[in-house]
């Protein structure tokens, strides 16, 4: 038994949330191609997303922003991709996150599954994402949240079979002190 699977909780679910003007997105891009003014990889996330999911819970609030195809070369170090195999684009999930609680809260990718279209999970990709192109507050393996403090994850998604959409994002979260975590639902519309 990994220790991803003990000791869950049952989980939050998503909801949507207060919408503001400024929080609409500019485009709805489902190939991931990001808009012109986009000059971080967040810009990027936040600009194609169609609509943001929230779950909050008595220790936390988060928010997947979305979870758009962007194009590997502009944010994968080159080093890392395959010149001979076409990569093509990749869906990548952006979370804003706020630690709620008076503890420290810690929020590491490896602990997020995808749920695809044809009901399968998959993983996190091993590719690392160059930090110069995340943006502002961005994060893409782990961080450990101060209490009453906020973050950026980015977490892109391994390679999806043609066809195949991310349709739900679950996030397992520990609890300090606590017997078991938290298990947080997102449903991807």
């Amino acid at each position: 038994m990994s220790e991803d699977d003990d000791g869950i909780e049952p989980y939050g679910r998503s909801r949507r949330p207060q919408r503001r003007d400024d929080d609409s997105p500019v485009s709805t891009d489902r190939d991931g191609h990001p808009p012109a003014a986009a000059t971080s990889l967040a810009d990027a996330v936040a600009q194609t997303a169609s609509r943001p999911t929230t779950v909050d819970t008595g220790s936390l609030s988060a928010t997947l922003v979305g979870v758009p195809r962007i194009d590997l070369q502009e944010f994968v170090y080159p080093h890392q991709l395959d010149p001979d195999r076409e990569e093509g684009p990749r869906p990548v999930a952006l979370f804003d996150i706020e630690n709620c609680s008076d503890q420290r809260l810690r929020w590491r990718s490896a602990r997020t599954k995808f749920i695809g279209s044809d009901e399968y999970a998959y993983q996190p990709a091993r590719l690392s994402l160059e930090p110069d192109q995340l943006g502002p507050g961005c994060h893409t393996r782990q961080v450990e949240l101060e209490p009453n403090s906020k973050a950026r994850m980015v977490t892109l998604v391994e390679q999806l079979p043609q066809g195949v959409e991310v349709a739900k994002v679950v996030q397992t979260v520990p609890r300090a002190g606590a017997a078991q975590n938290e298990r947080l639902v997102f449903a991807v519309e």
